[in-house]
C-alpha cells in the first residue's frame, strides 16, 4: 500500500485539507477538501478527511525565518550553535518557541554555510493543533508555507535548471515568497501583507464595509495596465484607482525580496527569469500585467496539479479542488514533503511530538534490549530446568533399566556439550554488550555535563594490557578541549567538568574515571578523560584471586 501524507492549510478566508499518495506513476491527490470560514469559526470535521498525523503550514504572524552564516562545522556542533540562537531569540521574545533549521544549497565567497532558521512561537501552534485536535486529528509537523511551496515545485512543477525562478502565494493576509534557481533554494521569505490592502484602500476610497470592498475588488478591479481608459465601467476604473497604489505593495514584496536575496547570497547579477503566482491573489484581475510591467520577466499561474494524478478523487472533491486549484498548492506542498525525503525539510516540531520521537529513538531502544536480554535468560533458564529433569529422569531409568545405561549416558553428554556451548554464546555476547553499554553511558554523562566553553573531539573504545595472569579492562577514551569564553579558564573548565562527570550517576559504578593532559595543536587546552568500564566488584574478586 502506497504512503498517504495528508496537510492542511488554513487561511483567514478558507481552509484546505489535502490527501495525497506516491505512487509508480508519481504524485496522486486521493482527497480534498475546501471549508470557508464562517463568521471567524472553522471546523476541520466538516472536510470528512482523518487527520490524523497531519502536517500543517505556517505563514505571516504565526512564524519568523532568521538566516545565519556559520563556517562548515559539524552536524553536533551546528546544533548546539543553532540552540544557543533559539534560546536567546525565546528571551527576547517573551516566550516559548519551538524551531528547526536547515541548510541552503549556497555558500559565499568565504565559504560560509548559510542556514535557514523557522521559529515559531509554542502559543500559535497550540493554537493550530487546537484546531486539527477539534476534528479528531493530530498534528505531526509544522511547515513553513514558503518551503512547502518549493517542494511543491521541486515534486510537480514545471523546473527549468538554468532559470531564477520566483514562487509567490498570494494570500489574503499573507504573501509566501520562494526564490529558486534551477532546483536550489536560494531565499525564502514570509510576509504579512496580502490581497487584503487592496480591500483596505477599497473600503476607505468609498466608505464601504470590508465585505463589499471585497465584493468590488473581485468584480470590477483590473490592474493590468493596458486597461487604462478602457475599463469596462465609470465605477471599475474608480475601484481600479482606489486600490492601484495598494496594488504596487506586491510587485514592490518581489523586488525587496530580490534585493534581500541578492545581498544573502553575494550574487550581484541575479535577475528574475520568471514569476509564477498561485494562491487566492492570483486570481486578481490585471495582476499578471501590473507584475509582468514592473518586474520586466514572464509571469504566470502557479499550477502543480497540471502534473498530478486526480483520477482517485470523487466527482466532490475534483470540483472542489477545480474551484480551488490555485489555492490547494500550498497544500499539495506540504503533502509532498512528507511524502520524498529528499525534498527540502524544514519541519517544527510541538514539544509532544518532539518527546515521542524522543522516546522512540532512544528509550525504545533500551526498552527492547533489556527485553531481549531477559528473554535470553529466560531461555536459558528453562533450558536448565528442563536439563535437571533429563538427569533425574536418566537417574531413574538407570536404577530401573542397567541395559539403558550407555543411551542415557550419550544423551547427558550431548545435553552438556550443548549446555557448554550455550554458555560460551552467552559469555561471548556478555563481552560485546559492555562495550556498548558503557559506551551509551559515558556518552549520556558526557551529554549531561558539558560546559559551554569545552567540546568533544573523540571518543573511542579499547583496552588495557592486564598484568600477567589478568584480564585486560575494557576502557573508553573521550578526548575532550576547551577555549577560553567569558574570561572563563579553559584548564578550570576542564577539570570542573571532569568533577561533575566523574560524580555522574551513570558513572557510579565505574572502576574508575581518570584525565591525563594532552597536547594541544592549537591555542585549546586538551585533555583525555579514561573510563574504566569494569565493574568494580569483578575487579575486587580479581586481585583477591591474585
Amino acid at each position: 500500500m502506497a504512503k498517504k501524507a495528508t496537510a492542511v492549510d488554513i487561511g483567514s478566508h478558507s481552509a484546505k485539507v489535502l490527501t495525497a499518495q506516491v505512487t509508480k506513476h508519481g504524485v496522486s491527490v486521493v482527497r480534498f477538501a475546501a471549508l470557508p470560514h464562517a463568521e471567524g469559526s472553522l471546523s476541520l470535521a466538516e472536510a470528512g478527511i482523518v487527520l490524523k498525523d497531519a502536517t500543517c503550514g505556517l505563514a505571516g504572524r504565526d512564524m519568523t525565518l532568521r538566516y545565519s552564516q556559520v563556517p562548515p562545522t559539524p552536524d553536533w556542533q551546528l546544533r548546539n550553535l543553532m540552540d544557543l540562537e533559539i534560546q536567546d531569540l525565546s528571551q527576547q521574545s517573551g516566550g516559548a518557541l519551538s524551531a528547526d533549521y536547515n541548510l541552503l544549497p549556497i555558500e559565499d565567497e568565504s565559504g560560509s554555510d548559510t542556514v535557514l532558521l523557522a521559529l515559531a512561537k509554542d502559543e500559535a501552534l497550540e493554537r493550530l493543533q487546537g484546531e486539527v485536535q477539534a476534528a479528531g486529528g493530530g498534528v505531526s509537523a509544522f511547515v513553513p508555507n514558503c518551503t512547502a511551496l518549493y517542494n511543491a515545485y521541486l515534486k510537480c512543477g514545471p523546473v527549468d535548471a538554468d532559470a531564477v525562478v520566483a514562487l509567490v502565494n498570494i494570500g489574503h493576509e499573507t504573501i509566501d515568497l520562494a526564490i529558486v534557481r534551477g532546483t536550489d533554494l536560494l531565499f525564502a521569505r514570509n510576509l504579512t501583507s496580502g490581497s487584503k490592502g487592496l480591500d483596505d484602500a477599497i473600503a476607505n476610497s468609498f466608505n464601504v464595509s470590508a465585505r463589499k470592498a471585497e465584493a468590488l475588488k473581485k468584480d470590477l478591479l483590473d490592474l493590468d495596465p493596458a486597461s487604462r481608459g478602457n475599463y469596462q465601467s465609470g465605477q471599475a476604473e474608480k475601484v481600479t484607482m482606489a486600490a492601484m497604489s495598494a496594488a504596487g505593495a506586491i510587485p514592490a514584496a518581489i523586488q525587496s525580496s530580490l534585493s534581500f536575496c541578492k545581498a544573502q547570497t553575494k550574487i550581484g547579477d541575479l535577475r528574475l527569469d520568471k514569476v509564477l503566482l498561485c494562491g487566492g491573489g492570483a486570481r486578481l484581475r490585471g495582476l499578471r500585467g501590473l507584475l509582468r510591467g514592473q518586474l520586466q520577466c514572464p509571469v504566470e499561474l502557479f499550477d502543480p496539479f497540471a502534473n498530478v494524478d486526480l483520477s482517485a478523487l470523487s466527482a466532490d472533491d475534483a470540483e472542489q479542488l477545480e474551484q480551488m486549484r490555485h489555492e490547494a498548492v500550498v497544500a499539495l506542498g506540504l503533502a509532498v514533503g512528507r511524502l520524498d525525503d529528499t525534498l527540502y525539510s524544514l519541519e517544527i516540531l510541538p514539544d509532544a511530538v518532539r518527546r515521542r520521537q524522543r522516546f522512540q529513538r532512544r528509550t525504545i531502544f533500551n526498552i527492547l534490549a533489556g527485553v531481549v536480554v531477559v528473554g535470553v535468560l529466560l531461555l536459558q533458564m528453562r533450558h536448565d530446568q528442563q536439563a535437571v529433569a533429563a538427569h533425574r529422569q536418566a537417574s531413574t531409568r538407570l536404577q530401573r533399566r542397567v541395559n539403558s545405561v550407555k543411551r542415557v549416558h550419550a544423551e547427558a553428554e550431548r545435553l552438556i556439550a550443548q549446555n557448554e556451548v550455550d554458555r560460551a554464546l552467552v559469555d561471548y555476547l556478555r563481552t560485546r554488550a559492555l562495550p556498548l553499554q558503557g559506551m551509551l553511558r559515558v556518552q549520556r554523562a558526557i551529554a549531561r555535563n558539558l560546559a559551554p566553553e569545552l567540546w568533544v573531539e573523540k571518543i573511542a573504545y579499547g583496552g588495557t594490557r592486564g598484568r600477567p595472569g589478568r584480564q585486560a579492562q575494557p576502557m573508553v577514551v573521550v578526548d575532550v578541549a576547551a577555549k577560553e569564553l567569558n574570561g572563563v579558564e579553559p584548564g578550570r573548565v576542564i577539570v570542573e567538568t571532569f568533577a561533575r562527570f566523574k560524580s555522574d550517576p551513570d558513572m557510579g559504578d565505574a572502576v574508575a574515571a581518570t584525565m591525563k593532559p594532552a597536547k594541544s595543536r592549537d591555542s585549546a587546552k586538551r585533555a583525555v578523560f579514561e573510563v574504566n568500564l569494569a565493574p568494580a566488584r569483578e575487579a575486587n574478586d580479581e586481585e583477591r584471586g591474585n
